[in-house]
């Protein structure tokens, strides 16, 4: 997640808006149905199913805490910010989702103005429809300036990256009952600002959508879960434990509100897990935006009070340390069970 003076604002300025924002120049999406048929015990289980060791394990190996063996050496991945240290991001997580028989597809792109070129990566779970859903998950990350290296970006974002994989683990064990296809991504350069990965992402999937007649019914941005603001003292309110849901917000002259998507994933936390819901609206601050830029009914949702967080960005000390396991875990098992009914179990 992208930080800046500007997103405190946003971020706690849209609470209780009694106005909705609505981006009256977006394309007509489908309905969004986001609890079919399955009905509440399918979707029990599927809450059931998510495993919270595996959760944890896969943010040790994705912030350099443990070693990983990828393609037959063993590597480990303490940073996403050079070029090298993405890469062997890029190496793991295709490694994962092929094990997963998943078919994965690169995507290097250079965005006008920065400095560097960057990567993408897309892993396509097929439905019964080519109607999509789409995971999108960054996974670069950032530090002080001049000690980008230094920062492993534990929770920023491979907490969410975590729950991205666990997804797709939980979704290929359940891909005969799938009614839509799952597009899983790992977008890169979210921390450089400009989210260059996801807006290159989001012109991509647009123009295949259009040119391959399918829809993009919705699409859930997975954010940093994993820091405690209670055990910091810095929750800002009495709210805990409690998960953050933001279904609309506003950015570069637009305003969005898909606030029937963030009603539906609310609904589903109080139903099924031991979190209070804090409902507002995000800027242009993680890669959900740029899934809106194109139409498409979009959530992010992260850790209570993000802003807040000492740990992430430039403030550097993002590592699994700070990670509180069991409030990861009980964020991802309902976050888990909202993607598993978008796409239709």
């Amino acid at each position: 997640m992208r930080w800046s003076v500007a997103a405190t604002v946003v971020l706690f300025g849209c609470h209780g808006v009694s106005n909705p924002m609505v981006d009256v120049d977006a394309p007509a999406t489908p309905t969004i149905d986001a609890a079919p048929d399955a009905g509440p015990d399918r979707l029990k289980a599927i809450y059931d199913e998510v495993d919270g060791v595996r959760i944890a394990r896969l943010v040790q190996e994705m912030s350099g805490a443990v070693a990983v063996t990828v393609g037959g050496a063993s590597i480990t991945i303490d940073e996403r910010y050079s070029d090298a240290g993405r890469q062997r991001f890029r190496d793991y997580w295709t490694q994962s989702m092929q094990a997963l028989g998943l078919e994965v597809t690169p995507s290097h792109y250079q965005a006008a103005g920065h400095p560097r070129a960057g990567d993408n990566l897309e892993a396509v779970l097929p439905g019964a429809s080519p109607d999509s859903v789409i995971v999108i998950v960054h996974y670069d990350s950032i530090g002080p300036d001049g000690q980008e290296t230094l920062n492993s970006g534990a929770d920023d974002d491979m907490s969410g990256m975590a729950i991205e994989l666990e997804t797709a683990r939980i979704l290929v064990a359940h891909k005969a009952d799938l009614k839509y296809t799952v597009r899983f991504v790992a977008s890169d350069e979210e921390e450089l600002g400009g989210l260059a990965g996801a807006r290159d992402y989001a012109a991509s999937i647009a123009a295949r959508a259009q040119q391959q007649g399918f829809a993009l019914i919705a699409a859930i941005d997975d954010e940093q879960s994993g820091w405690n603001c209670n055990t910091d003292g810095l929750c800002g309110d009495n709210l805990w434990p409690a998960v953050d849901v933001f279904s609309c917000g506003s950015g570069r002259g637009k305003s969005y509100d898909y606030t029937a998507l963030g009603d539906a994933y609310a609904n589903l936390i109080t139903k099924y897990a031991p979190l209070t819901v804090y409902r507002d609206c995000m800027g242009e601050h993680s890669d959900h935006f740029a899934m809106w830029e194109i139409g498409v009914p979009t959530l992010v949702y992260s850790e209570h009070n993000p802003y807040a967080n000492p740990h992430f960005d430039q403030g550097g000390g993002d590592t699994f340390a700070k990670i509180d396991t069991a409030y990861l875990v009980s964020i991802a098992r309902p976050a888990v069970t909202f993607q598993a009914s978008l796409a239709g179990l």
